[in-house]
């Protein structure tokens, strides 16, 4: 690592050192700043110190550079007053009637929907939780964590987040209806940094549907950068179905890092569908920690302009009997550039794997770019694990059948980029929600026309 990268973190860091200091000096009250919770903020401050933001160096992040998010003065903010007409035009209401809504990443209980929220259903800040004693001694343990390649960005998250999110569901409870995070954000002429955190436990035998959205009131021009972790636990035969609907401002940067621990017969399913945002990365992990155990990860990106949309998922069966399914399609156009980097995991003595991965891609600009690298590392010998990817154009042939048959050269287009990535979206299980997605895709397909 060269001396000038050296000094350009060390800058950031300070800045952000600075940030946290100026939260501490703002609060009245010394319970609150000597709290475990607090503690806990300032030992993944000082982490920090002794981490090193990824280069283009890094093997992982070869093809996406934040250095540039790293330059720029965020300011930390605060709650921030909006219309609440405008905030009710992004919720989902015939979804999702429980809704928590973010504001500048600040978590608005006024605003928020969660009066009655059904029996073994819990939700609380991450701080709360951290003083009960069922809870904290997992929480202790993810504010431990370290992502590989990415631990300064969770080690800033966990030092600049103080509006976390604390899920749980008991065992054998099902959520019947799905739970909207709704993050708006309205920054203004100062670029900010948002630190969104979710941390779920499904316990034995329950059901969660989460629908993670995000927004900009400003979708053309506000700059921040949203930095954001989610760490599920899934135990024994739980299902979690965890949604995140991705349309930033189109200069904002989007990190966020999604780590799932997967108990026996438990079912994980993960959809990403991104939109927004002018470089977007999303890291996601599943460990199979019992057997039988079945991972699902999905993902759309469509992308225009110089957008640049990367996603990077992490397969671990480290159990026997598992199964896991990635499939992830992409429509790049403009001088937008797309990036998947999958990687599945068979430990030794994890025998009787089936796990499937595809990332398919279509460019439609010579000057867009998608790189692409599906990954398989298998220590065990009974499996049946394959991967692909794909990377090409529109049928032209296509387009013009559709033209004969009245329809325009735009709309024969839309059409087949919206059958493209239809294969993923029908695994959406519930309609209202597959009908609010096709919506925003079709309004993306209107951008690029």
């Amino acid at each position: 690592m060269t001396t000038l990268t050296q000094d350009r973190f060390a800058e950031a860091k300070t800045h952000f050192s600075q940030l946290f200091n100026e939260e501490i000096a703002d609060h009245n009250g010394q319970v609150r700043i000597n709290s475990q919770m607090m503690q806990l903020r300032r030992n993944a401050m000082e982490a920090l110190e002794s981490l090193s933001f990824p280069t283009r160096r890094d093997e992982d992040f070869k093809y996406t550079n934040f250095n540039r998010a790293l330059k720029l003065p965020f300011k930390k903010v605060k709650s921030f007053e909006l219309d609440t007409a405008k905030i009710n035009a992004y919720r989902l209401d015939d979804i999702a009637p429980i809704q928590l809504v973010f504001v500048n990443g600040v978590w608005d209980a006024a605003l928020s929907r969660m009066d009655d929220l059904p029996k073994g259903l819990f939700i609380t800040s991450i701080e709360d939780a951290l003083n009960m004693a069922e809870y904290k001694s997992w929480i202790v343990e993810q504010y431990a964590k370290e992502t590989e390649g990415n631990a300064a960005f969770t080690a800033l998250n966990l030092g600049l987040g103080e509006h976390g999110v604390f899920i749980h569901v008991a065992k054998n409870t099902t959520i019947e209806q799905p739970i909207q995070l709704l993050h708006l954000a309205a920054t203004g002429d100062e670029p900010m940094i948002f630190s969104p955190q979710l941390f779920v436990q499904a316990d034995a035998s329950s059901q969660l549907h989460i629908i993670e959205n995000y927004n900009s009131l400003n979708t053309s021009s506000d700059v921040y950068l949203s930095n954001g972790i989610a760490r599920f636990k899934v135990a024994d035969n739980a299902f979690v179905r965890h949604f995140r609907i991705q349309n930033e401002s189109r200069e904002a940067f989007k990190l966020t890092n999604t780590d799932v621990e997967q108990g026996r017969d438990s079912n994980y399913q993960g959809f990403t569908i991104d939109l927004g945002g002018r470089i977007v990365r999303n890291n996601i992990s599943s460990e199979q920690q019992g057997s039988g155990a079945n991972t699902n990860m999905y993902g759309v990106y469509l992308g225009n302009g110089d957008q640049h949309i990367d996603n990077q998922s992490f397969m671990d069966h480290a159990s026997a009997h598992c199964t896991s399914n990635e499939l992830y399609k992409g429509i790049l156009t403009d001088k937008a550039r797309g990036v998947f980097n999958g990687k599945v995991m068979v430990r030794k003595d994890s025998q009787k794997i089936n796990a499937f991965q595809q990332n398919s891609s279509l460019v439609l600009t010579q000057t867009a770019v998608m790189d692409t690298k599906p990954q398989l590392e298998i220590y065990a010998d009974d499996v049946r694990c394959s991967h692909g990817a794909t990377i090409g154009q529109l049928d032209e042939k296509s387009v013009f059948y559709l033209r004969s048959r009245g329809l325009t050269d735009s709309a024969a287009r839309a059409m087949l980029q919206h059958a493209f990535v239809l294969e993923v979206l029908e695994n959406i299980n519930n309609e209202a929600l597959y009908n609010h997605v096709e919506s925003l895709i079709e309004q993306k397909f209107a951008e690029n026309q």
